[in-house]
């Protein structure tokens, strides 16, 4: 599937934190080598990005007027540490992606260190939060739930 570029939206959240420069670098490498893009652009529904922006900007500053897209999905959760405390969000990992579900528990990377969390919302991503979102890590091993 293919795209005009300038149908992709993007959410503020994109451009008000733009990717580290090392990062651009190594992506405009790869780009001037093979003549690909190194990400894939990834679209939801509605046409908004959701993941890829390198590779968007990367189109962009080259002149390509239009890309391969795939469409996706990206989730966060909401928990907090404890009952009743501050509410957190972390965006899932792709694997995880529609396998969460309110009340399980998941492994994040929190100020001090790994901590598990109870879920207490899944959402669909769509640009809810102004900062970059942290990634969950993983569901806890040997924890298996009877089906």
């Amino acid at each position: 599937r293919r795209m005009t570029i300038d149908d992709i939206k993007i959410f503020p959240c994109f451009s008000t934190h733009p990717p580290k420069l090392e990062k651009m670098e190594r992506k405009e490498q790869y780009f001037r080598e093979t003549g690909c893009l190194q990400s894939e652009i990834i679209l939801d529904g509605a046409g908004n990005l959701i993941d890829g922006y390198t590779s968007y900007l990367l189109a962009k500053a080259h002149g390509l007027a239009s890309v391969p897209i795939r469409y996706g999905r990206r989730q966060i959760i909401r928990v907090s540490h404890k009952k009743g405390g501050k509410v957190y969000a972390w965006e899932l990992p792709g694997l995880l992606v529609g396998r969460v579900s309110v009340g399980e528990k998941l492994i994040v990377r929190a100020s001090r260190g790994l901590r598990t969390v109870t879920v207490a919302e899944v959402e669909e991503y769509a640009e809810q939060d102004p900062e970059p979102l942290r990634m969950a890590i993983r569901k806890p091993r040997g924890r298996r739930e009877a089906a």
